[in-house]
């Protein structure tokens, strides 16, 4: 097995070991597989989605269940960026051999209108992922189908940022996707999302392709109890003493958000000494500094009324009734249709998100820094 220095990882997935809970989500990821249904995925961004996309293609890869199959359309701007994403995703999968591309490999991408180049030096050959000569959208799909379905394991093909396709230039991206799902009955697909509101809309919205298609997984922050036991276990298998009031603190800041609670914890194992309050305040201000370029950036991009409002859920989250005129006063805010507005803009932009009816700033790291600043 893999170690690592620290065993709080903020990149990627490692190994179970540095893993923490979700014991009950991959318990229920398993079962769909198991019992042939189709998956989605979403949580709020920076709750450890993708890794537990990741740990569930360690599981079945490990019990020669299944292959999984990871793609990201976060870049992705239409159909023909989605073939490339997929067709990218399989080759890395299945065509890294020392004899260069298969043949079956090889028909796929002819078929997709990709161009396949020799290596001057190996001779191997190598896929390019610019379409040549694209080919229509369902053939492309019906291809990729094709060859999925020739595996000897099956495939759980997961996609990741799904939300995107309500971006692309075509309109009928959702229908395209829930017909090459039914004409594919043997493979199974996981669509996750970190934009919630885009991904319920997608699979929940009766007049949409995908309603009542899938069975549905909605992300929640991890339990502090079993988010104690983790913290405490690496740092005492490393002879490093954390108190149990510093990491329900740690929890508390971070609001519960994995990669926050990752975060904190890595400085803190790599700090050297023990962790006292002071030591974490050190530890909170440097995350908060390195963070303050994105911030400004934040405050580029938004109207002044709209970073007004965004200051004041900050300032006071979690918020009720950020249309009342106590909070609008309160924060000096104006008129309440401006707020309204600006309101409905940030959580549009999903920097406020809204959680039984309470408002909070999707980014924890801000809001500490509007508080610090209060």
């Amino acid at each position: 097995m893999q170690t690592h220095g620290n065993p709080f990882v903020l990149a990627g997935y490692v190994s179970r070991e540095y893993f923490c809970d979700r014991e009950t989500e991959l318990t229920w990821l398993k079962d769909q597989f198991t019992n042939d249904r189709n998956m989605v995925v979403y949580s709020w961004r920076r709750m450890g989605k993708t890794s537990l996309i990741h740990c569930l293609a360690h599981i079945l890869e490990k019990e020669n269940q299944a292959d999984l199959i990871y793609v990201d359309l976060m870049s992705a701007r239409n159909m023909q960026d989605t073939i490339k994403a997929i067709a990218r995703a399989v080759h890395n999968k299945y065509g890294r051999t020392s004899k260069g591309i298969s043949k079956t490999l090889g028909t796929l991408f002819s078929r997709l209108g990709m161009s396949i180049s020799f290596d001057p030096l190996s001779g191997i050959p190598k896929a390019t992922f610019g379409l040549t000569i694209p080919s229509p959208t369902e053939h492309s799909l019906e291809a990729l189908g094709e060859f999925l379905n020739a595996r000897k394991k099956k495939i759980v093909l997961a996609i990741d940022e799904f939300q995107q396709i309500t971006r692309f230039s075509e309109t009928n991206a959702e229908a395209v996707f829930r017909s090459w799902m039914q004409s594919n009955p043997n493979l199974r697909f996981i669509f996750s999302g970190s934009q919630r509101n885009l991904m319920r809309s997608i699979f929940s919205e009766q007049n949409r392709p995908f309603y009542k298609s899938t069975q549905i997984l909605d992300l929640r922050p991890i339990p502090l109890n079993v988010y104690h036991d983790f913290i405490k276990k690496h740092f005492k298998k490393a002879s490093k003493k954390i108190d149990s009031t510093i990491i329900e603190e740690i929890y508390d800041w971070s609001r519960g958000q994995t990669y926050t609670i990752q975060l904190v914890c890595n400085k803190a194992f790599g700090a050297n000494q023990a962790i006292t309050p002071e030591t974490l305040q050190r530890i909170y201000h440097e995350i908060i500094e390195q963070e303050k370029p994105v911030f400004y950036n934040y405050m580029k991009m938004l109207t002044n009324i709209q970073w007004d409002v965004l200051r004041a859920i900050g300032l006071s989250e979690p918020v009720s009734s950020p249309h009342s005129k106590d909070f609008i006063t309160a924060h000096g805010l104006g008129a309440q249709s401006s707020v309204s507005s600006a309101l409905n803009a940030l959580v549009e932009k999903e920097l406020v998100i809204q959680e039984k009816d309470q408002y909070f700033l999707h980014d924890v790291v801000l809001s500490r820094w509007f508080q610090q600043q209060a």
